[in-house]
């Protein structure tokens, strides 16, 4: 095993282990402030490395313009899904952060097409979608069986596993190139292992909780485990690529330095297509 990928596994079964531990607690009445500021802290984090991206292309994104939003909009997005007479605080914050970020421009700063635009787009493509984390993670459930923690923990770790795979399958396997254009270290065979891992995750999530002593059922049959873990999959994979695309045109390899990780973007590419699938899922009923 390759002193890249020893690193690359410590590194990201510790994150692992962390986030899940602060998923279980969440519910817990002190924790839980800190367990949406800390995704509030991600979001924006990855936001940032986003806007250095784009600064590499010559825009000047309002940078903390972006972040001080997207903070406003993760705590709001908690406090619209637990008092819901508050239901109206996201798209009011959407709809500030559209006036102030206009307002910034009225005293003639420079390049305002193309840094709004940056800027905006920025929070449409990580604020909104990543914020559906925290949508599964407080998901009322009628019945009060099903939990959104373990939801929540389920398509992260199929996500996860996803990467896993197809980085593991890549480099023992791969030969027949992805998208060399998007990322020529990509594979089919690696596309292929990622699907392989994710759905062997999920049939053991349907195994661990398919019995009467499970807690917190997942309420999915084992079809349902198999076409959602493929679906999450190729979303993960998709968002990957995504992000590739902005790494290659900016001309970066990693999103940030992290050990084994690269960046809080490469480590939230797989959750900005998957976190939106998943509570679409469950809003629409499409599980048992």
């Amino acid at each position: 095993m390759s002193k890249q990928l020893k690193q690359r596994l410590l590194m990201g079964s510790l994150a692992t282990i962390i986030t899940l531990l602060s998923i279980y607690y969440s519910y817990i009445p002190w924790f839980t402030p800190i367990f949406v500021l800390l995704n509030a802290s991600f979001i924006s984090c990855a936001l940032w490395e986003y806007y250095r991206l784009a600064k590499n292309k010559g825009v000047q994104p309002l940078m903390i313009l972006g972040v001080f939003f997207t903070i406003c909009y993760v705590i709001s997005i908690y406090l619209g899904q637990q008092y819901p007479v508050l239901h109206f605080l996201p798209p009011l914050v959407l709809f500030t952060t559209l006036v102030v970020a206009f307002l910034a421009f009225f005293n003639q700063q420079a390049g305002p097409v193309n840094n709004l635009a940056i800027t905006l787009f920025g929070i449409a493509y990580l604020t909104i979608p990543l914020s559906f984390g925290l949508k599964i993670n407080y998901f009322p459930f009628q019945d009060n069986i099903e939990d959104g923690r373990l939801w929540l923990a389920y398509v992260l770790v199929i996500a996860k596993m996803t990467d896993t795979g197809a980085y593991i399958f890549g480099k023992s396997f791969g030969k027949t190139k992805l998208v060399p254009h998007i990322s020529p270290k990509k594979t089919v065979e690696g596309a292929i292992g990622g699907l392989i891992a994710a759905m062997a995750a999920s049939v053991f999530f349907y195994l661990y909780f398919d019995h009467p002593q499970a807690l917190s059922p997942l309420k999915m049959t084992l079809w349902q485990s198999i076409w959602l873990s493929l679906f999450i999959s190729l979303f993960a994979q998709f968002g990957d690529l995504a992000e590739s695309i902005l790494k290659r045109d900016a001309g970066v390899k990693d999103s940030s330095d992290l050990p084994g990780l690269g960046g809080m973007l490469d480590v939230v590419d797989s959750l900005v297509f998957t976190l939106p699938f998943m509570y679409f899922i469950l809003k629409m009923k499409l599980l048992t």
